[in-house]
Order: structure tokens, then C-alpha cells, then sequence
């Protein structure tokens, strides 16, 4: 399927989408007396949240022909089938670091061809940076507001690892882990630190879902990461797949060596 697309021309368009998306968040922000619901089970969401995935699905869908969508505040309308293409979108990763104010939130969408994630995206509306990524077999590459991130030091030294912020606030987890810690909110955020240097390992306990993974694991991908089970075994994606287990995002060895230093048998 992706012999048929212009992956270029994709990323290109992915990119105004999550761009057009993070504006819609703030565009309700700055309309003031936001509405807050909660679903159940999971957690808040808000009018910024459903603004966010009305703008995706009007500027993703009409770009590939027949294309699914899997979204947190969408209602899924068919089964996904093996292969299809299908867009898996967070249109608000984050939402209880965006309620509390804190700039730890994004806008992040993955692209699944032939069951592979192949392109992604995440916006960061705190910041307004727009990192995306496209890996194939033959092409590996991420870039942050339309300039190349490199690629990721093979050294497996670790300086300083991030968590989740509920992690970090309320289990304590920077306890059990020994190397500099510090948190951050959203799954987007962590992966896309791990991706352009600001951590060497994201530990993430979990578990999440899909569409919180998606677009950051594509960029921590195409600088040359990847994200590995407790076990040291890749972690296998897919849209077929909602949620996902703990893991470990970073460098390879650098992930192994955190895996380890937490009491983790690592599989050789």
C-alpha cells in the first residue's frame, strides 16, 4: 500500500493537520468557560478534546482513499481489518496536564500501512513545535518544525530517564529507578523527549493505549529508537492492538541498561 503513496507529500499534510488541531485547542482555551466531562473509567475529556479530533478528521481522511480511523474521542464505525490503512489519532494526549496547566500535552497521530507504522506526527500547542517522522524499510527520518532530527547516540549511556508524572507524583517511582529522573504528562511528549535528546529512556509502566503511542513512537523510530517490552524484546504496534504494555522508548541499549537497573530479566 505505501508503493502507491507519496509519503512526502503525507507528512506534509499530517503536519498542518496536527498544526491546524493544536490551534483549535487553544482557540477554546482562549474562548474561556471551557466545558469538562469525564468518561467512564478513564478520565476527563474536554470541548478542546473533541474540537482537536474534528480538525483531524476533516483534513486526514479525505487524503487516502477508503483509509480507517481509530481515535480516543471518536466512535470506531467498522472493524479494522489486517492491512488496512488506517489513521490512530490522541487528539488531546494529556488532558490532565492540559486542565492543570501545564504545557505537557499534545496533538499526535500515527499512520499504519500493511499493519506498520510508517508516518507520524505530534504537536506540541505549549510550545509550537511540530515533530513528525517517516519509516519504512528504506527510509528512516524524523524532523522538528521542518528541520532533521539526528540521530540518536549508540553510546547506551543514560543521563536522565522520564516518567509519567502520575508515576512520578504518586508512586514514587524515581526511587526505584537509578539514574536523574524527572516527569513529564502525556505519552507524546515523553516519546518525542526520548526522540530529540531531552531523555535518553522513557520508562513508561503502563499500560496506554495505541493512539497515545502511535505518533511519538514513529519519531523516536525514524531518529533510530525503539520501544522494548520489560523482557528486552521489541514491542510490537498495531491499530488491531488498543492497548499496550509497558515498555521501555529509547536508544536500544540505552533501554536495556534501564530495564536492568529497575531488576528487569532482560532477555538476551
Amino acid at each position: 500500500m505505501a508503493d502507491g503513496l507519496d509519503l512526502d507529500a503525507l507528512r506534509d499534510a499530517l503536519e498542518e493537520a496536527v498544526r491546524a488541531a493544536a490551534a483549535a485547542i487553544l482557540d477554546v482555551v482562549a474562548r474561556g468557560d471551557m466545558r469538562v466531562g469525564h468518561k467512564w473509567g478513564e478520565g476527563p475529556v474536554t470541548e478542546a478534546d473533541y474540537a482537536a479530533d474534528e480538525t483531524l478528521h476533516e483534513r486526514l481522511m479525505p487524503l487516502i482513499q477508503g483509509a480507517q480511523w481509530l481515535s480516543e474521542e471518536s466512535e470506531q464505525v467498522a472493524p479494522l481489518l489486517h492491512g488496512e490503512p488506517t489513521w490512530v489519532v490522541d487528539p488531546l494526549d494529556g488532558t490532565r496536564e492540559f486542565l492543570r496547566g501545564l504545557p505537557e500535552y499534545g496533538v499526535t497521530v500515527g499512520l499504519f500501512l500493511d499493519d506498520r507504522l510508517t508516518l507520524g506526527a505530534v504537536a506540541l500547542p505549549g510550545t509550537e513545535d511540530v515533530y513528525s517522522a517517516i519509516v519504512t524499510e528504506e527510509r528512516r527520518e524524523a524532523r522538528k518544525n521542518g528541520q532533521p532530527l539526528p540521530a540518536l547516540a549508540t553510546d547506551g549511556e543514560v543521563r536522565r530517564v522520564v516518567v509519567s508524572r502520575h508515576d512520578y507524583e504518586r508512586r514514587r517511582l524515581h526511587y526505584q529507578i537509578p539514574f536523574e529522573v524527572y516527569p513529564a504528562g502525556s505519552a507524546a511528549v515523553k516519546l518525542v523527549h526520548a526522540a530529540d535528546g531531552s531523555a535518553d529512556v522513557y520508562l513508561s509502566t503502563g499500560p496506554r493505549s495505541i493512539w497515545d503511542v502511535s505518533g511519538g513512537a514513529a519519531i523516536l523510530e525514524g531518529v533510530g529508537g525503539t520501544l522494548l517490552m520489560p523482557n528486552g524484546r521489541p514491542l510490537p504496534l498495531s491499530p488491531r492492538q488498543v492497548h499496550v504494555p509497558p515498555y521501555a522508548a529509547g536508544q536500544r541499549e540505552a533501554c536495556l541498561r534501564v530495564l536492568r537497573g529497575i531488576g528487569q530479566r532482560v532477555e538476551p
